[in-house]
């Protein structure tokens, strides 16, 4: 049996894992007005839960890229998602904010694995003008979790009970994991595809046979690595504050019922899917019309920074409308931003050692949202919103800046770029 645009297919399945992991991640954050009222959870101890899943979260994606290398994709992944989508439904038997806390850490170690495989799987299916393209729709699957968690949370909560949705998602994740295994193989060696196909991605990947020159330790000595590295430490908060922290700010700061925010709470969500998608869109058009690759996504980062850089209008008081308006504005640069940077990693490293990459330099950005989400809940409790929107203004601009500075002379290539180097061509010392 051979499947036309096979690719694609992988691609779809990539975004239904990414579509279930953020469903799972956000069932806490809209439920988290109806868990104070029934289990005491305040904003400091909804921090300290949020936490608990980060600090494993970080652990996981600092060492998981190495087991995923050696898993491979395949098996990384679906692995993951039986595991993730486990710990998952196990939040129903919770009763206690201290329980919360357990299961939430568990399912902060296991549930990296998919994220590091994906990142990895661009790296193996596609071309150098597709991979931005497709790591945007990797990345909106989060989007349409958090779309649908909105309006699927609020109804199961309200007609059923909040235990439903963590019940519903995790017997979903199995069934993909299921479906993952039986349909991914690298594509060199997959009965599925077509020749055609095979022989426009191996071409289009433009591999040189140097993957044996890399290992985690050469990571260390290029600028793209730190350059990701730190430019996540500084701005990975910025989307983590969406994700955990919408829902309260629009029924404390804003005022709106439990009804109203799965009415309206999604739509930040649908333009983040817009930024994913239309961020590794416009990269990828930048490179066909000439642009150089390293350049393509510097130019996209540029502009998504730019606009962040205004998230301190939210200080001020707003009509519900604007407040909306506004944020998914910023969420959709977010996305944009959060898509090329993390894509630089796919460009300049091969697949042997991207779940590596990948991992070392998320566990950076999730290291910082530990610290940042604590900071959130001791803000919020003590004074308001409008400090931490400041803070974003800052982080949004800084992170660009200090990506262009460690980047050097390494961001002035041409357009004619490689899609990965060998370790000496861009490390540190040059």
């Amino acid at each position: 049996m051979r499947i036309p645009g096979l690719r694609w297919v992988i691609a779809f399945l990539l975004f239904c894992e990414t579509l279930l992991a953020y469903l799972d991640l956000q069932e806490l954050s809209v439920l988290a007005p109806i868990l104070e009222k029934q289990l005491g959870m305040t904003a400091s101890k909804y921090a300290f839960v949020a936490q608990g899943f980060l600090a494993a979260y970080t652990i996981t994606f600092l060492l998981g890229g190495r087991v995923i290398d050696r898993l491979g994709v395949r098996w990384g992944l679906g692995l993951s998602l039986f595991a993730w989508s486990t710990a998952n439904a196990m939040h129903a038997l919770a009763h206690t904010s201290n329980e919360f806390v357990a299961y939430r850490f568990l399912l902060g170690i296991v549930y990296p694995g998919g994220m590091i495989a994906g990142a990895r799987a661009v790296s193996e299916w596609y071309t150098a003008e597709e991979r931005a393209f497709v790591y945007g729709i990797f990345v909106s699957g989060a989007m349409v979790g958090s779309i649908v968690a909105y309006p699927m949370v609020v109804w199961m909560s309200v007609h059923w009970s909040w235990r439903g949705p963590f019940l519903v998602t995790g017997a979903l994740g199995i069934l993909l994991g299921i479906v993952w295994l039986i349909v991914y193989r690298p594509i060199e060696i997959h009965p599925w595809v077509t020749d055609r196909e095979r022989e426009h991605v191996i071409k289009g990947k433009g591999q040189d046979g140097r993957e044996a020159a890399w290992g985690w330790t050469s990571l260390l000595k290029t600028r793209t690595f730190w350059a990701v590295a730190i430019g996540r430490f500084i701005s990975d908060s910025t989307w983590m504050f969406y994700v955990l922290w919408l829902p309260r700010y629009l029924t404390g700061a804003q005022g709106l019922s439990m009804q109203e925010v799965g009415r309206i709470g999604w739509i930040p969500y649908l333009f983040a899917d817009v930024g994913s998608i239309g961020g590794g869109w416009l990269s990828g058009y930048l490179i066909r019309r000439g642009t150089g690759i390293r350049r393509a996504r510097l130019t996209v980062l540029a502009v998504a920074a730019l606009i962040r850089t205004f998230t301190f209008v939210l200080v001020a008081r707003h009509s519900t409308l604007i407040v909306i308006t506004l944020v998914s504005i910023f969420v959709l640069c977010t996305m944009a931003w959060q898509v090329n940077l993390s894509v630089m990693l796919v460009d300049a490293f091969p697949s042997s050692i991207l779940a590596t990459a990948s991992g070392m330099t998320t566990s950076f950005g999730t290291f910082s949202t530990v610290i940042f989400t604590g900071a959130v809940g001791w803000t919020v409790v003590r004074y308001s919103f409008g400090p931490v929107f400041v803070l974003l203004s800052v982080l949004s601009l800084s992170a660009y800046l200090v990506v262009l500075l460690i980047l050097g002379s390494a961001g002035r290539v041409g357009s004619k770029e490689a899609a990965f180097q060998v370790p000496s061509s861009e490390s540190v010392s040059t």
